[in-house]
């Protein structure tokens, strides 16, 4: 299984933007973009896509930008994920009618949940933790 590509920078540009959510601060798409290796266009289209989910927010203006729309503690990585690709991280449906069609769907659908269970257990706030502790490997699921 392959998370998308687009899900995982959301949430590296999430990240980034939890980090300074205690000051406040508004952090513009270029200063976004840079940190987190993505080209402003394409980080511009994450950050609309998480402003319609109402995970982030936009400020107009000359120091205009993004901040996080609520405390770290408060957005899951399943956040994220039904954000950039809907309530299912995993999409299978019965390919046809063969007699073990509906068990191996069965099958998927229960791992999609247990990724989602696990998914909605590490908030932001845990996320930008490991990455400060160790450089944000050996997450144990």
């Amino acid at each position: 299984m392959r998370l998308p590509l687009k899900t995982e920078y959301a949430c590296q540009v999430l990240a980034q933007l939890a980090l300074t959510y205690s000051k406040d601060d508004v952090r513009q798409v270029e200063d976004l973009a840079k940190a987190e290796g993505l080209s402003p266009n394409y980080s511009v289209q994450i950050l609309t896509t998480l402003r319609q989910a109402g995970l982030v927010v936009s400020r107009r203006g000359k120091n205009g930008g993004y901040l996080l729309a609520r405390h770290p503690d408060e957005i899951t990585l399943a956040d994220i994920a039904a954000a950039m690709e809907g309530e299912q991280l995993i999409e299978s449906s019965p390919g046809n009618d063969g007699m073990s069609a509906a068990t191996v769907h069965g099958a998927w659908l229960e791992v999609n949940e247990a990724m989602l269970e696990a998914c909605r257990k590490i908030t932001l706030s845990e996320l930008i933790a490991k990455s400060e502790d160790d450089g944000g490997s050996d997450w144990v699921i």
